[in-house]
């Protein structure tokens, strides 16, 4: 088996609690050969913690010629990093969401073209084992869908990161957090082709296109498996900025209701998160543990009845951790030339489905 050298570049939570452990966790897939974070303080305690090399800026890792780079920096720099990994040579493997402005994933897939190289998005969830059986169950499925609803209650990481050792550096320049919200203030402004309230830029920012847009890419990769597709939004309502978001769209093919809905409890140490797809004489429900948390099946529970009797059946296909086996299949498509997997088009069209809900809901004169 081919070991990659992979650098990763933004080490905060997701990269300190997820993708550091599990690269470290695939010896035989991957070297790391070095971090890259604005911190030195971060900086210093993982390469003290993990004996990496550790870099302020990606250009200087780029010049150790990684054959992968990991991005999990702040989403506004996700398309610049991926673009100049790229043209440096580089295979990417960036967070989701690719970006704020539909329009910049043509740029990723345009230097991904001229480099030949591979981008995969971070959408972990796509390699759930359980959403996997569910996709199998639809193929096989031969009555109408008549609608799909996402709910997620969300506390955030604060119950499940409590017993992990994560170090969070408060020594960033100002000027580069500065930087960081003028680039994603005119990236979200490009995207939505207004400039949102300040509430209305963390509503956009976090509930859509931090957190919904997993379940926005499980929707269309489930309806995928059904030979159907989104169709256009068609209304979309935020709440207090950042603290949830409603929205709603159809099947392309058969106007079937889809309502996706994700709010904020923060106070509470109860993570919830809810995908389910009902047809005339069946629901499938996924039911995802918190993202924070490994090795928690997530449970698949098929519905149905046969008259007056009614029947459940829970499906634990497997243990594997969704965030291993993605970063198993990024190694087989960059060591072996296999498929690619969450690739930008699928990232372009849930940016696009989100811009949409962002405009509905964020738009001069959109109701409050």
């Amino acid at each position: 088996m081919q070991r990659l050298a992979i650098g990763v570049i933004g080490c905060g939570l997701i990269a300190q609690v997820e993708h550091l452990p599990n690269l470290l966790a695939l010896p035989d897939h991957f070297e790391v050969v070095g971090l890259v974070d604005p911190s030195a303080k971060v900086r210093q305690f993982l390469s003290e913690r993990y004996g990496i090399a550790a870099f302020a800026t990606a250009a200087q890792l780029f010049e150790r010629k990684p054959d992968c780079v990991l991005i999990a920096t702040p989403d506004a720099y996700h398309v610049d990093l991926a673009v100049a990994a790229l043209s440096a040579g580089i295979n990417v493997f960036v967070e989701k969401p690719l970006c704020y402005d539909p329009a910049d994933a043509a740029r990723v897939a345009r230097a991904r073209d001229t480099a030949g190289k591979v981008v995969q998005l971070g959408y972990m969830k796509r390699f759930d084992p359980a959403y996997a059986a569910l996709c199998e169950l639809l193929r096989a499925q031969q009555t109408e869908l008549k609608a799909i609803n996402v709910e997620v209650l969300d506390p955030d990481f604060w119950p499940y990161v409590a017993h992990r050792t994560v170090y969070f550096g408060d020594d960033v320049p100002a000027e580069a957090i500065a930087e960081n919200g003028r680039k994603r203030l005119e990236q979200i402004t490009a995207g939505l082709g207004f400039a949102p309230s300040p509430d209305g830029q963390k509503g956009y920012a976090g509930p859509l296109c931090s957190s919904l847009v997993h379940d926005v890419n499980l929707v269309s990769g489930a309806l995928g498996a059904l030979h159907q597709s989104v169709g256009e939004p068609i209304a979309a309502a935020l709440h207090n900025g950042d603290a949830g978001v409603a929205a709603m769209a159809r099947v392309a093919q058969t106007g079937a209701p889809i309502t996706l809905s994700w709010h904020t409890i923060p106070k509470l140490s109860y993570y919830s998160e809810r995908l389910a797809f009902a047809f005339e004489d069946a629901v499938f429900e996924l039911c995802f543990p918190s993202p924070y948390l490994n090795h928690q099946p997530t449970q698949l529970i098929e519905r149905r009845s046969t008259g007056l009797a009614y029947a459940q059946t829970l499906h634990r296909p497997s243990y594997a951790e969704a965030f291993v086996v993605e970063l198993q299949a990024f190694h087989t498509a960059v060591a072996s030339a296999g498929p690619s997997f969450n690739t930008v088009e699928e990232a372009a069209a849930d940016m696009r489905l989100l811009a949409g809900f962002g405009k509905l809901a964020l738009a001069p004169g959109a109701a409050a």
